[in-house]
């Protein structure tokens, strides 16, 4: 993972996004601004049960989901990735859906958006802010989310708190195709001189290289 570690760099947005969000911190109001959330296809069946419910009891305890697009790629403009995938909860959700902002999606569609997300290589995150809790899920990329480019290029790593998992490869079955490295947003994994190498300590849990992995050499292991 590269950053220089200060805020030398970020843009009038992203500075105004991280100064709120450190203010939060600094008054003891957010222990992070959000949490990577494994996508649920990385899981072997009977590993599904943890991760599935953490996404499933979010969703389904919602009274209401609504859909809009990212406001960090609607902002930037730096990719070709889906727009339409920022899940908003309840009052929160309701808010943008009477604005004309967003619209209401049932269940089953929210569940649909998030598995085209990690077909795109998008990482899911939970959100958070003070006054909302957990208020919307997101499906996001290193070159425009605010927390990922905070995270990635300027070493803000209280800002994105990891998911409760680790993938593991086992290098008996792994090819070394490197589709896993194309996947990993985190520096986790590189390759050189024709082989994969893996930091685990670099890893976020999100699970983009298991369900890349051709060989299905990788999975997620709880931390």
């Amino acid at each position: 993972m590269h950053h220089n570690d200060n805020d030398e760099g970020m843009d009038a947005w992203l500075k105004e996004r991280y100064d709120k969000y450190t203010g939060w911190f600094d008054r003891g109001e957010i222990d992070y601004s959000s949490k990577v959330i494994p996508v649920r296809e990385s899981f072997r069946k009977e590993q599904w049960v943890l991760p599935t419910a953490q996404v499933i009891n979010v969703l389904k305890s919602s009274e209401l989901i609504a859909l809009t697009d990212c406001v960090c790629r609607s902002h930037y403009k730096r990719c070709d990735n889906p727009l339409d995938v920022c899940l908003l909860l309840d009052g929160f959700g309701q808010k943008f859906i009477e604005k004309g902002l967003a619209k209401q999606v049932r269940y089953g569609e929210a569940v649909s958006i998030l598995k085209a997300a990690n077909e795109s290589g998008l990482v899911h995150l939970s959100l958070y802010r003070p006054d909302r809790n957990l208020f919307a899920l997101c499906s996001c990329c290193a070159c425009c989310c605010h927390d990922l480019q905070l995270l990635i290029k300027f070493g803000k790593e209280r800002l994105v708190c990891h998911s409760d998992y680790v993938s593991a490869t086992d290098t008996d079955l792994c090819s070394h195709c490197g589709e896993c490295v194309d996947r990993c947003v985190f520096g986790a994994r590189s390759y050189s001189n024709g082989e994969m190498t893996y930091d685990p300590d670099r890893c976020f849990g999100c699970g983009l290289c298991v369900t890349s992995c051709p060989a299905k050499a990788t999975t997620m292991e709880p931390r």
